[in-house]
């Protein structure tokens, strides 16, 4: 036996064989014997009297993992099903290091049948077993790539191969391979160069090198990998120049090439060459060449007499002929070119479709029979769908398009144009979400199409979901784009952070936008409405300017510059908003707008019954102005006038019903005294508007009014939630808390009245009520005092005043302040 194994391990297997034989012999219960004589009569591709041996060891010892290993090596081709059997059970008997090519070669078996998740897992448990296995990350990294479609985890399996044998050409290839499909051409002739490096004279490496430079648009290097090929079999090359003119030409190389194809035509002028030589000139751009090449072709197949009326070849020629006029824009003759192509051959379906083209582009509707008859002799033409969804998607039949968008899908499930377009008809469908679906497809395939990125943004726009549409502008930005793509992105967004209410974005858009267009006088009104909405009232003037410098016409220029004055609140700033509301009106004697706008000024000027008459005449050009109204009611409660403004508010709510209109209408009646109607419009316009704060805080004023003081702590606390900033809301709530003995709360509202309004008298006089029913009256006296320094010429603060310091046992100082208060009094009285 030990003499047999010696034979076997040097490999001498005929000798190794005669001695297991002795051994079985002697012993025909030897189950070792059995498993080495099966293993040599493998080596010797004995493979009938191999499986009779290795199955008599398995009938002796039923747990010999060898001898199930070799019997399914064996069977691998003959018998796969049997030869996964053997495997699995030797790996169930030994999963250990010292068989994982059991475990290899059921992968293999499997990958063979497609049982790819199988395949994946027996190639894990090698990987488990031994790390250092190429073999097994290629087989899954191959698996992932051909047939899973997951790039990206092929490429970091072709890594680990490379990181295990840094000389292994096969996995080099692989992940150039894996690169391709992602499109990341750059490490993919980086792998195809190191794979060269190793195997220089490989000629398909140079031609895939050569296929991707082509891709990455570096024609001389493309070229030059041609080259390389062609030195590899140089003699054969030379001696063919119709090879050498089409790798010339697939190089760029076309003047090359042309020559190339003049010396065979010189030899050989037959129609063929001259088609050839037509066709280079076409990818040469030379047109006008390429047609007399063709024509003469013509010439010499009828010269030759072998022209039929249903000749290919001459349909060919009329074909590449019509192609020339199209690249001529001579729609026409084209077009007739084609009809002779189609006479000649009827079943030429790319003739049919480029006369449809033609026909299309002269806006004849007999260009869907062409497209109709293009499909009819060929289902898989892709372009002829396309450019019949595009013929029904001009003419609004948005369904009909996207149909043979499906279509064109079926045939390439991958295509970019396919789902941008889809995604177009479907957004013009009025679609949204579907339309989003196709444009983020569409993304997903091609991560640079812009195109798709603004068309997407537009529709997350149209659906309210303004976050993505942002986003996707953002990305528009960070790509390199043309200026005039550019500027349409920054004021889409920039309309869109409008929308938003974020006028500080939008603003920093539009002026962007201006570098791009700069004489744009609607850019600058934009911008200028921006910083008007952020309170940059002077900034909001100097945009207005200039949109007067570029349109000095502009009326809405006028009546915005006026409305920025006028926010400003100085007497100088309103005089000039005046003249500007003036000049608008002298433009344009009927805009509604600049007349409101001018009401207004006079009002805050003072002049009630010239802003009275403003608004009338407003009223007068459009009864449907419910602005107008609205002023004109304001106008006449500051005058007096109850019931006029009474009924002026009327006649605009029933023009329209807002929250500010039901809350200026309970003013009024709380003005008339009628306080349950007053508060019946303030919850009308908390139901028409729940976030309009001013109608809750009239609300909690009423209650106030009422001694109802936990209902109007509540309705002040609303406002204040909705305007933070309310120091009239903040201060009535402070003094509501106080009356409540809120007294925790009631100060933090004090602290936060004086942050607001430091030089409010009121506020110091109320917290010292509140220090004062505290009996805490040196906090009482300070801020009375305050009261006092802001306010000097009151009354009831002296009198308050000294109240506080005699109960602090100042006497003098508190007679003081009687005297004071009595003296003020008495001059008050003598007015």
């Amino acid at each position: 036996m030990k003499h047999g194994i010696h034979f076997f391990d040097r490999s001498i297997f005929t000798t190794a064989i005669q001695d297991f034989t002795a051994v079985i012999k002697e012993d025909p219960m030897n189950a070792q014997a059995r498993l080495y004589r099966g293993r040599a009569y493998a080596k010797q591709q004995q493979y009938r009297n191999a499986i009779e041996d290795l199955s008599a060891a398995l009938h002796l010892d039923p747990f010999c993992w060898l001898a199930f290993y070799h019997r399914g090596c064996i069977l691998r081709h003959v018998d796969p099903k049997r030869a996964l059997q053997d495997f699995s059970v030797s790996v169930l008997i030994n999963d250990t290091q010292e068989n994982f090519y059991s475990f290899l070669h059921r992968g293999v078996i499997y990958a063979e049948q497609c049982q790819w998740s199988f395949a994946i897992c027996d190639f894990e448990s090698v990987l488990a077993l031994d790390r250092s296995v190429t073999f097994a990350y290629l087989s899954i990294g191959l698996i992932m790539l051909l047939h899973l479609d997951q790039y990206y985890k092929a490429i970091q399996l072709f890594t680990d191969a490379i990181e295990v044998d840094p000389l292994n050409v096969r996995a080099y290839i692989c992940r150039a391979q894996a690169y391709h499909k992602i499109h990341n051409l750059q490490n993919a002739v980086r792998d195809i160069n190191r794979a060269i490096h190793l195997y220089p004279n490989k000629s398909q490496l140079n031609i895939l090198r050569g296929k991707y430079l082509m891709e990455m648009k570096k024609y001389e290097l493309s070229s030059l990998c041609i080259h390389q090929v062609a030195e590899i079999d140089e003699e054969s090359f030379k001696s063919q120049p119709v090879q050498r003119a089409l790798i010339q030409s697939f190089c760029q190389n076309h003047n090359k090439a042309i020559e190339c194809i003049c010396e065979v035509i010189a030899i050989q002028p037959e129609p063929s060459m001259y088609v050839l030589l037509g066709k280079i000139q076409m990818k040469a751009k030379k047109t006008k060449d390429a047609m007399e090449s063709f024509k003469h072709a013509t010439k010499l197949l009828i010269a030759s007499g072998r022209t039929l009326p249903n000749t290919f070849e001459a349909a060919e020629m009329h074909y590449l002929i019509g192609l020339c006029y199209m690249e001529q824009v001579n729609l026409l003759k084209a077009c007739d070119a084609f009809s002779v192509a189609v006479r000649l051959h009827s079943s030429y379906p790319d003739a049919f479709y480029q006369r449809g083209l033609c026909r299309m582009q002269l806006g004849q509707a007999m260009c869907i029979q062409d497209f109709n008859r293009t499909l009819a002799l060929c289902p898989s033409h892709f372009q002829a769908y396309m450019s019949r969804a595009v013929y029904y998607g001009s003419k609004g039949r948005y369904s009909k398009a996207i149909l043979n968008c499906n279509e064109a899908l079926k045939i390439d499930p991958n295509s970019v144009r396919a789902y941008f377009y889809r995604g177009t008809l479907k957004y013009q469908n009025k679609t949204y979400k579907v339309a989003i679906e196709d444009l983020s497809k569409t993304i997903d395939l091609n991560k640079s199409c812009i195109l798709a990125y603004y068309n997407r943004a537009v529709s997350y726009n149209q659906i309210k979901d303004f976050r993505k549409a942002l986003k996707d502008y953002g990305i528009l930005l960070l790509l390199e784009l043309k200026k005039e793509i550019v500027f349409k992105v920054l004021i889409n967004r920039g309309l869109l952070y409008v929308e938003l209410g974020d006028y500080a974005n939008a603003c920093e858009d539009f002026k962007e936008a201006t570098l791009h267009r700069p004489f744009d006088s609607q850019i600058f009104q934009a911008i200028g409405i921006c910083y008007h909405r952020i309170n940059e009232f002077e900034e909001a003037v100097r945009s207005f300017n200039q949109v007067l410098k570029l349109d000095p016409l502009s009326v809405d220029a006028y009546v915005e510059r006026g409305n920025s004055y006028m926010e400003n609140g100085q007497e100088p700033d309103r005089k000039q908003a005046q003249k500007d509301f003036l000049k608008a009106l002298h433009l344009n004697p009927k805009c509604v707008k600049a007349r409101i706008c001018l009401g207004c000024n006079l009002q805050a000027l003072g002049k009630f019954q010239k802003a009275w008459n403003q608004f009338t005449v407003a009223i007068d050009i459009d009864p449907k102005c419910h602005a107008a109204y609205d002023g004109r009611a304001s106008v006449c409660l500051q005058m007096g006038e109850t019931f006029a403004a009474f009924q002026d508010t009327n006649a605009a709510l029933k023009l329209t019903t807002t929250a500010a209109l039901l809350t200026n209408r309970g003013v009024i009646n709380q003005f008339m005294g009628y306080l349950s109607c007053a508060m019946r419009d303030y919850q009308n316009a908390i139901s028409v508007d729940p976030d309009y704060a001013l109608a809750y805080f009239n609300a909690g004023n009423i209650y106030f009014r009422n001694r109802q003081f936990s209902q109007a702590l509540g309705y002040y606390s609303k406002a204040l939630q909705l305007e933070p900033r309310n120091e009239s809301a903040v201060m009535n709530r402070a003094i509501t808390n106080t009356l409540l003995k809120n007294i925790k709360e009631a100060k933090e509202d004090f602290e936060k009245a004086v942050s607001l309004c430091p030089f409010s008298a009121a506020v110091y006089f109320n917290r010292a009520n509140l220090h004062y029913g505290l009996k805490q009256y040196e906090l009482a006296e300070k801020d009375i005092s305050t009261a006092l320094s802001i306010q000097p010429n009151d009354a009831l603060m002296y009198k308050f005043r000294a109240d506080i310091r005699a109960k602090l046992g100042f006497r003098k100082e508190a007679i003081d302040d009687y005297k004071q208060a009595i003296s003020i009094q008495e001059q008050i009285n003598s007015i």
